[in-house]
């Protein structure tokens, strides 16, 4: 079990309950995640709500502690919380109960029908409880018959897929050879997937999308994969260390991607040329090559271990069917 140690802070939300939550939206993907005394719980739905839609959701939870006693404790304390769903116009209202979850893995929440805004609810105890409110986007996704992914996307990252489903993720399956990817959710437009971390690249890779066991489109793409090392993670004074990363797959890009590394540790070491650096990394760079290497280096400003956090933001490449 993921070993987590909470910094608890509140704020004030509606009818002067506490609360603790952020809600994001990237590639299709709406992720609220609620910061619980026990618990991060996180929860997936796709970011296209419409009226009348049949949805597919997840929530994951990492719970709190470093000792085993302590986390099996707040997992414990978790299993009594629930979720409700509700919709404001018709008051009607899905309650799901957390009593047989799994730390850090994804489980399948209840089936969901919109019929106005989605108000989600978690209730901690009798007098904590975390609300959000979802509402329909003016603009959804285009569906497309059948279904197209994006060419290009990073391993460990949810992946948007477009096309026409039934709202149902637990009859969709999403593979590349013989490694399934979980659905994360689902909307009638859209299919958002867990790509694995771990997944060995080779030179032809395709994806293959299934719904109710039928075969609904299969896709060449390439898989990109970064990777950091480091020559030392710990640094004395005035000592030097080098950071460096791999990037596989962004041969055939044709669109610039955003690389970002952040010195987490700037009262350890200091990186050369800034403690945070946005790069662009552009097709012509890239020149077909199947890897792409950066370094970067670090300076001790005391004695202890370092540490730095990397992004890369790959656009959305749809073939060219579709108009995006």
């Amino acid at each position: 079990m993921r070993r987590i140690l909470l910094i608890f802070f509140t704020i004030s939300c509606l009818s002067l309950q506490l609360s603790a939550q952020t809600m994001t939206t990237e590639n299709g993907l709406t992720t609220i995640v609620f910061d619980t005394k026990y618990a991060f719980v996180s929860v997936y739905l796709p970011d296209d709500l419409q009226h009348g839609d049949k949805i597919f959701g997840t929530y994951n939870v990492y719970t709190a502690g470093i000792t085993d006693e302590q986390l099996e404790y707040s997992l414990a304390q978790v299993r009594k919380y629930k979720f409700n769903f509700s919709n404001p116009d018709n008051h009607t209202n899905v309650m799901q109960t957390m009593i047989n979850i799994t730390p850090n893995h994804l489980i399948n929440l209840l089936p969901l029908k919109i019929t106005s805004s989605l108000i989600l609810s978690l209730t901690e105890t009798y007098n904590k409880v975390y609300k959000q409110e979802i509402k329909p986007v003016s603009a959804p996704v285009i569906p497309v018959d059948g279904c197209l992914s994006p060419e290009h996307f990073l391993l460990g990252k949810p992946l948007r897929i477009t096309g026409t489903f039934d709202g149902n993720g637990a009859n969709t399956r999403v593979s590349i050879g013989n490694v399934n990817f979980q659905v994360m959710a689902e909307s009638p437009r859209q299919c958002i997937v867990e790509v694995p971390e771990k997944m060995v690249l080779t030179d032809t890779m395709e994806i293959k999308v299934m719904e109710d066991f039928k075969p609904k489109c299969t896709q060449a793409v390439y898989p990109v994969k970064m990777t950091v090392g480091y020559d030392k993670i710990k640094v004395k004074k005035g000592e030097t260390a080098t950071i460096f990363i791999t990037i596989k797959g962004l041969q055939n890009i044709n669109s610039a991607t955003q690389f970002t590394i952040e010195n987490t540790t700037p009262d350890i070491v200091s990186m050369k040329n800034g403690n945070k650096q946005i790069i662009e990394i552009t097709p012509e760079q890239v020149n077909g090559a199947k890897e792409y290497k950066l370094n970067f280096t670090v300076q001790g400003i005391t004695s202890g271990d370092f540490f730095v956090e990397t992004d890369l933001k790959i656009p959305e490449d749809f073939p060219d069917v579709i108009e995006r």
